[in-house]
């Protein structure tokens, strides 16, 4: 049904934002629990320690107008960046589905949070080896081979996640821009915290693709010390066309996530 693809595409666009940033971790192969307990990943950010200024991965990327940039360069400054901050917090908003998420990068990648769609709430927690998706309030866990097409649709998001969770695989997807150029002028850019951030407005020249996502169009914005403030992005999985953007906040702040076990 289309409302389960849309469901589907928002969640794995949601993760591919996310994991444009992510760090390499092991991968397992996913399976189902009928009674998991959590247990926790925490960010390794002290409290009360601000994310890092720009990193030295950052110095080709010229925050002028009309500068152009490579996909190489973005790509290195945007995972450094994240890399070093280490933890923060995703607003997610497309025409079908609102989220939120924390996540944390490092040698032990994972995300957790929310999504709401037409067919209603669902709870996520996504690691380098597993997924889970919470259906009318039950943890499903990822198992493409199964008959429970909830398990299927955690499969879908959990192999894309796990397809960026490499640094060299979340690499590809920004440097598969055919480049990028920095637009005129800087945008006041409103956080669903409440702030407001002055941010460069970084454009792709033009579609791509990677990993099986189909980017018709996509937009960086990055702020004072290339902090990642924002990502835009249309695009196809599977066949269904979404816009989705993606605002970040809280980085550098501690951040736990429960983990289902079975």
């Amino acid at each position: 049904m289309r409302r389960t693809s849309t469901t589907a595409l928002g969640l794995t666009l949601a993760s591919v934002g996310l994991l444009l940033l992510a760090a390499c971790a092991p991968t397992g192969e996913p399976g189902t629990a009928d009674s998991p307990t959590p247990t926790a990943i925490a960010s390794q950010t002290p409290a009360g320690v601000p994310a890092v200024s720009s990193p030295r991965e950052c110095d080709d990327v010229d925050l002028i107008a009309d500068a152009t940039v490579t996909g190489d360069a973005l790509s290195a400054c945007v995972i450094a960046y994240s890399r070093a901050a280490g933890s923060g917090h995703l607003h997610l908003q497309s025409a079908d589905l609102t989220g939120e998420a924390d996540f944390v990068f490092g040698d032990a990648p994972a995300t957790s949070g929310s999504v709401t769609g037409s067919d209603g709430t669902h709870d996520l927690v996504l690691t380098s080896d597993e997924a889970w998706v919470s259906f009318d309030g039950a943890w499903v866990r990822a198992d493409a081979t199964s008959s429970d097409y909830r398990a299927v649709i955690a499969a879908t998001i959990g192999e894309t996640y796990r397809a960026f969770a490499d640094p060299s695989a979340a690499a590809a997807l920004l440097a598969a821009a055919p480049g990028w150029t920095v637009q005129p002028d800087q945008d006041t850019v409103s956080l669903p915290d409440g702030t407001e951030v002055r941010a460069w407005r970084v454009h792709a020249n033009g579609s791509f693709s990677a990993s099986g996502v189909d980017v018709k169009d996509m937009t960086v914005w990055l702020g004072e010390g290339h902090r990642v403030v924002a990502i835009q992005e249309t695009g196809s999985f599977g066949g269904v066309e979404t816009t989705t953007m993606q605002q970040f906040t809280g980085w550098g702040e501690p951040v736990k996530i429960e983990v289902p076990k079975g």
